[in-house]
């Protein structure tokens, strides 16, 4: 399958195409760079490559939380390919994309990724996972913790800077100098196979849907 991989959920913007299970673009936008250029770099992408949209079958979005403004565009550049090719999309939680990225040995702890709402209750967006063979497997709903109930005895992962800093003592795991794109191409291609497809004229980001996150 050809997957088209969009990631603008955090700062470090990425897109990657896989096609028939070999990467052959994965790209970081440069610093300084916003969503609002990503369409133009995805285009430059494929030309450079020889590729064409109309190759794309799947587009594997990652659909919040996150940037507000960068998973809206990000949002509305997977609707138009769509739209305007025979692509179908897989939306994708934020927080199981940083969960994928986790590569070493939990020990049997409870791994818990961290997403900065930037509200001014220092807040994160999380979900408890835990390790099941090579694969790492959602135990718990999402939700929206403090920063004060983080408590040692778990792996904490984060996917950038966090707009405070955490408290001290915990164990955290900085997974930002990794790609999004393996872990996103897993979850796509699982969606795929499983027929799990968004109606992409219905999607929005997932944090906007009611009742996906309660207050811990």
């Amino acid at each position: 399958m050809n997957i088209l991989l969009i990631d603008c959920a955090f700062k470090k913007i990425e897109f990657a195409y896989n096609k028939k299970g070999n990467f052959i673009i994965l790209n970081v936008l440069k610093p300084g760079e916003n969503a609002d250029s990503l369409v133009y770099e995805i285009r430059k992408a494929f030309d450079a490559s020889g590729l064409d949209f109309s190759e794309i079958e799947c587009i594997g979005l990652s659909n919040g939380p996150g940037s507000f403004t960068g998973i809206r565009i990000g949002s509305a550049i997977a609707k138009g390919i769509c739209f305007a090719g025979r692509a179908k999309l897989v939306e994708l939680v934020t927080i199981d994309i940083v969960a994928g990225k986790f590569k070493e040995n939990a020990g049997g702890k409870t791994v818990k990724p961290l997403i900065y709402t930037y509200s001014s209750g220092n807040e994160y967006y999380t979900a408890d996972y835990r390790q099941s063979g090579n694969e790492i497997e959602r135990i718990s709903d999402y939700s929206i913790i403090k920063s004060a109930d983080l408590e040692s005895g778990k792996v904490y992962l984060i996917n950038e800077k966090p707009g405070k800093e955490l408290p001290a003592g915990l164990q955290v795991r900085d997974l930002s100098g990794m790609t999004n794109a393996e872990s996103m191409y897993a979850l796509t291609l699982k969606a795929a196979e499983e027929g799990r497809f968004s109606d992409y004229r219905k999607s929005e980001p997932f944090y906007m849907k009611e009742m996906l996150f309660r207050k811990n």
